[in-house]
C-alpha cells in the first residue's frame, strides 16, 4: 500500500462501484484522498494522490488530545461521506488508511472498500480507536478506551458519537488545565 511516498492498491474488479469511482476521482469528496483507477481483465489498481499527507501509521500519536482530534475528524469524514453515496460501513478505517498533513493539521482518508464479511462500522471504528491508543504516553488513554466502548455498546449515529468525542476533549482540557 504505502511505499516510497506512493499509495496504491490492487482491488477485485467491481468492488468499487462506478458512481463511487466518479465521486472519488472527481475530487468532489475533498475529505478522501483523490483516486485514479486503471482496470484490466482481472483486477483494477487504484492510485491515491497523497501529496502532503502521510498515513497515521508513520506517526507516533503520544497525546490523548491529538488522538481524540483525529478520531473526531474521522467521524466527521464518515458522516459526510453518505452525502456522496459512499457507505461508511464499507470503508476501511485504520492507521494505514487515515492520512494526516502535519503542516495544516488536515485529516483525510484513503477509500478502500471492505469485503462484505468485514462490514461492521462500529467494530471498525472501535478497532481504529484502539490503534490510536497504542502510542499514548500522557497517561490519559482511558478516554480512548471509553470512546471505543461508547462506539461499540451504544446505537448512536455519527452526530452523537462526534458530540461524545467533543465531550471527552472538553473533559481532558479541564483535567489538564486545572
Amino acid at each position: 500500500m504505502w511505499n516510497n511516498k506512493e499509495f496504491k492498491i490492487s482491488l477485485e474488479l467491481g468492488c468499487i462501484l462506478e458512481y463511487e469511482k466518479i465521486m472519488l476521482s472527481s475530487g468532489m469528496c475533498s475529505f478522501f484522498l483523490p483516486m485514479q483507477f486503471l482496470d484490466d481483465d482481472t483486477a483494477e489498481t487504484a492510485w491515491y494522490n497523497c501529496s502532503g499527507f502521510a498515513p497515521l501509521s508513520g506517526y507516533q500519536i503520544e497525546k490523548t488530545e491529538d488522538a481524540l482530534y483525529i478520531l473526531e475528524k474521522v467521524l466527521l469524514i464518515l458522516n459526510k461521506s453518505v452525502e456522496y453515496f459512499i457507505s461508511p460501513a464499507k470503508t476501511t478505517i485504520s492507521t494505514e488508511t487515515v492520512f494526516y498533513n502535519k503542516d495544516t493539521d488536515e485529516v483525510k482518508m484513503a477509500y478502500i472498500p471492505l469485503n462484505t464479511q468485514k462490514q461492521n462500522m462500529r467494530k471498525n471504528l472501535a478497532s481504529f480507536t484502539i490503534q490510536l491508543k497504542q502510542d499514548i504516553r500522557d497517561g490519559r488513554s482511558s478516554y480512548l478506551t471509553d470512546a471505543s466502548k461508547y462506539i461499540l455498546q451504544h446505537n448512536y449515529d455519527f452526530k452523537d458519537m462526534i458530540n461524545k468525542v467533543g465531550t471527552y476533549k472538553r473533559q481532558l482540557y479541564l483535567e489538564t488545565h486545572q
